[in-house]
């Protein structure tokens, strides 16, 4: 899941709490929030990718300066205003925890926001189909179960990796934990450090993890609601 949004470049201060340095938020919008239009001269530029969204926080990446700290105001579809404060940083990566937790309904609705246009949503012919992917992962092994399974078996750390690729321990980790996606243009370098063929880490097909985060958001939207998933139609304008 990846979702484009905009981050004010400089906080503003919430006239009902005073100008205090501490009570400064940004405003986060959401592309699909009826507040950011996307790119062009009639909207706002995306600056940031929301690479994850969970009942207690996000993991987001900008090249925004963010303190730890900062809070940022967002607006979630079944949750309305919602705060986030940065709790860690590496690198662009920002991970911000909201002040209280989501509802499964409204996360349900906040992670259907990453269907972007652009990504498939029906099964996609490949290469991979009905067989093994290159260096021995299943057709449904995602890029970051690929890598901690090939780092496993080259013998390597986190530390290992992180130093020759020149990034932080916690950006391998989020790389691997899928919470983050790293840039195309540095697959060729990751896979010289795993000691792997650029080939081996060649995206597999994504119509599988979308089913498989529609079913989970149908199946949190019915517990929210008290029905059954099966009486759940869930719309992805694309």
């Amino acid at each position: 899941m990846a979702i484009k949004a905009h981050l004010d470049q400089q906080p503003t201060a919430n006239p009902a709490e005073g100008n205090q340095r501490g009570t400064a938020r940004r405003a986060l919008w959401l592309e699909t929030s009826g507040f950011f239009a996307g790119a062009g001269p009639d909207g706002l530029e995306a600056n940031v990718t929301i690479h994850n969204i969970s009942a207690d926080g996000l993991l987001l990446e900008t090249a925004l300066m963010l303190a730890e700290g900062e809070q940022l105001a967002l607006d979630l579809p079944e949750a309305g205003a919602v705060i986030a404060a940065v709790v860690w940083r590496s690198e662009t990566l920002y991970g911000c925890a909201f002040a209280a937790p989501l509802s499964a309904a409204a996360l349900a609705a906040a992670q259907l926001q990453g269907f972007a246009p652009g990504v498939p949503t029906r099964p996609q012919a490949s290469a991979f189909a009905g067989g093994p992917l290159p260096g021995g992962g299943a057709p449904s092994e995602g890029l970051g179960s690929r890598l901690n399974r090939l780092r496993r078996e080259a013998g390597l750390t986190l530390a290992d990796v992180a130093s020759a690729l020149g990034v932080s321990k916690p950006t391998v980790w989020a790389w691997e934990k899928g919470k983050a996606r790293p840039l195309p243009e540095r697959l060729d370098a990751i896979a010289a450090a795993l000691g792997v063929a650029p080939e081996v880490l060649a995206a597999a097909p994504a119509s599988r993890e979308i089913e498989g985060v529609i079913a989970d958001c149908r199946a949190r939207i019915a517990e929210a609601c008290g029905t059954t998933p099966e009486a759940v139609r869930i719309m992805i304008e694309l």
